[in-house]
């Protein structure tokens, strides 16, 4: 195990030695390290993802990258994987109309877009952790033009990355090298839904927020809710297999997710119980004159494949469409914001509002003292908004603990930290649901488990509350760079993680190198999904050996907890080489043989949720 370290030497200690493997035992987890000298994993390259940079994918000083792009991806055919080329974007060409393509192949200009500018943004996440170096960027309008797409790529051996609205964590949708970047954004109609069974039919690219919209309009909730619902994409949404805030309501899109139409890697398109399309008959019979199913909510007929790209991430094929049920649209809804001054507080809230909320709770929502200081320093400091003040009476001395809100949120910390709980309901009795919340909220108060509230009156300051609580993520990264973990935790030990890795930064001295470092939580309490954010204020550059060492810490207490280093946001690039750790090799083996069943060139997402080394070391053993 790693040896403890004191401020003094933490940096030198750390500089020695380059983060190689994780594993984990039933007791504990071991970090092994390795000199830096040592050479990393098979498959595995330290420069491979940075090309000279006068390099072009057009130029022939790339065939060196070339063989390193394609020992990086793991492909089972590990000489094959090559960059897009100007005949393939004549090829293209052919599929698409000028605006659907975006590249920097052709020097001739050919009515294609071809501004840097705009390609950087798609060769970059949003967090700015990941950087691509694709020259093509096809926007496919059709599920034709993506199966003429992919077939194509699939028969040239051509890597290609499946892009959403880009609002993942991972990297998932972000290029290791020179893929071929498939956006979605120009497939964004939203067919129909159905008013009986309320089963929603649209395309990939539609944003969640379009779809609230449109299921809201016509009496129905989609059930899927995250921060990022203006940019996400419900493909990237399902490709992820997000959670969101009313997970603990409506349950997850593996039970909200009733049909699916996927592009496989050859080309071949499947429609797992679809409703029936533009493209389709007018009748039910098809051109060998079999029966078609349609879309239901109950089928049991076969394997129920749309399962296994659910959470693929796009190595396994594209979602070019999707049905998903919708419930009514709730009538009634309330939401509160509560102050706990102990996690024992936040348990006990918990448990009122499962027995006595019930059937309307829908969203239980945690957030600690430095989380929400962020977003107070985000906001104007005098007069501000409806968020501004209600922060200010948050922070302040209303919760009962001694302190004076500092514009520094590293001054004036109260001990002990309060944390605070948003609490939602919706139901289709405003003075039903109504009474149950005052039944609620009475007996906390009555019982001291909160020391404050703040109720809201009116569909205005419900937004004031889900703002608040939106406003984490945006308002911690614009503070600092942040270290991100998405994790899944026994509620019972939600908190825990959080504080063993405070008091473990501070005692081998990182805290000494980053005296400003603090560690924010915040997430969906009722599912055991928490957010943990290592941010250091001021700085907004990754520093490699804090991210070393908080990935130690985080991960190793997380497993130490049987929990998941992964509940909502995917695996993607950033932790690909960790899921061995946390899968039995049988469980590890059957996904990479579904991956060479699916994908046997490997083109489809390269790099993302499988650890390289094992499609690597599956190749060795099938010769």
């Amino acid at each position: 195990m790693m040896k403890k370290c004191t401020s003094s030497n933490l940096r030198r200690k750390l500089t020695e030695c380059i983060f190689v493997r994780r594993h984990a035992t039933e007791s504990a987890c071991v970090w092994r390290l390795s000199p830096k000298n040592l050479s990393l994993p098979r498959g595995m390259s330290q420069s491979w993802h940075r090309p000279h940079p006068h390099c072009s994918p057009r130029s022939s000083s790339c065939r060196a990258d070339k063989q390193q792009i394609t020992r990086r991806f793991g492909s089972s055919s590990l000489t094959s994987l090559r960059p897009p080329t100007k005949r393939d974007l004549a090829h293209f060409r052919s599929i698409l109309a000028p605006h659907q393509i975006i590249t920097t192949l052709d020097d001739n200009n050919n009515n294609d877009n071809d501004d840097d500018d705009e390609l950087d943004s798609y060769n970059r996440d949003w967090t700015n952790r990941y950087q691509g170096h694709s020259a093509l960027v096809l926007r496919p309008q059709t599920t034709q033009q993506v199966s003429s797409i992919v077939a194509h790529c699939h028969q040239h051996r051509i890597p290609l990355v499946p892009r959403g609205g880009n609002t993942g964590l991972c990297g998932g949708s972000t290029p290791l090298s020179y893929e071929v970047v498939l956006s979605l954004e120009f497939m964004k109609d939203v067919y129909s839904i159905e008013p009986s069974s309320g089963i929603l039919h649209a395309q990939a690219g539609c944003t969640l927020h379009d779809l609230h919209e449109y299921a809201s309009q016509r009496g129905h909730l989609f059930p899927l809710d995250i921060g990022s619902k203006g940019t996400c994409q419900i493909g990237g949404n399902v490709s992820t297999n997000a959670g969101g805030q009313y997970y603990y309501r409506w349950g997850g899109l593996h039970g909200n997710v009733v049909g699916l139409e996927v592009v496989l890697p050859d080309g071949r398109v499947l429609r797992l119980n679809m409703p029936r399309g533009p493209r389709d008959f007018a009748d039910t019979m098809d051109n060998a004159g079999s029966f078609r199913g349609g879309c239901h909510r109950k089928d049991n007929t076969g394997y129920d494949l749309k399962h296994l790209f659910i959470g693929a991430e796009g190595t396994l094929g594209v979602i070019t469409e999707l049905a998903v049920a919708c419930p009514p649209l709730p009538t009634s809804k309330h939401v509160v914001m509560l102050v706990c001054e102990s996690y024992s507080a936040v348990l006990e809230v918990l448990a009122h509002a499962k027995q006595e909320l019930g059937e309307i709770l829908s969203a239980i929502e945690l957030m600690d003292w430095q989380t929400l200081s962020l977003v107070r320093n985000s906001l104007p400091v005098a007069g501000g908004t409806g968020e501004a003040l209600l922060l200010d009476q948050m922070l302040h001395t209303n919760h009962g603990i001694n302190t004076v809100y500092s514009p520094s949120y590293s001054q004036s910390i109260p001990t002990p930290t309060p944390l605070y709980l948003l609490v939602e309901t919706q139901g289709s009795n405003s003075e039903h649901d109504a009474s149950k919340m005052d039944s609620f909220l009475t007996r906390l108060y009555e019982a001291s488990t909160i020391s404050n509230g703040f109720l809201a009156a009116d569909s205005k300051r419900m937004h004031t509350l889900w703002n608040i609580r939106e406003a984490c993520n945006p308002a911690v990264s614009r503070s600092g760079y942040v270290y991100k973990y998405d994790v899944s935790l026994p509620i019972e030990e939600y908190m825990d993680v959080a504080n063993e890795v405070k008091e473990r930064l501070s005692s081998r001295g990182a805290l000494d190198l980053f005296p400003e470092t603090a560690v924010c939580v915040w997430g969906h309490l009722a599912d055991g999904n928490a957010h943990i954010n290592v941010v250091t204020p001021g700085i907004f550059r990754k520093d490699e050996l804090l991210a070393s060492h908080v990935d130690e810490l985080v991960y190793g207490s997380v497993l130490r907890r049987r929990g998941s280093i992964s509940a909502e946001h995917g695996i993607g690039q950033s932790k690909n080489e960790i899921l061995r750790q946390i899968k039995d090799a049988s469980v590890m083996d059957v996904m990479v043989q579904l991956k060479q069943l699916f994908d046997p060139h490997g083109i489809m997402n390269p790099g993302k949720v499988l650890p390289t080394d094992t499609l690597l070391r599956n190749h060795d053993q099938s010769k």
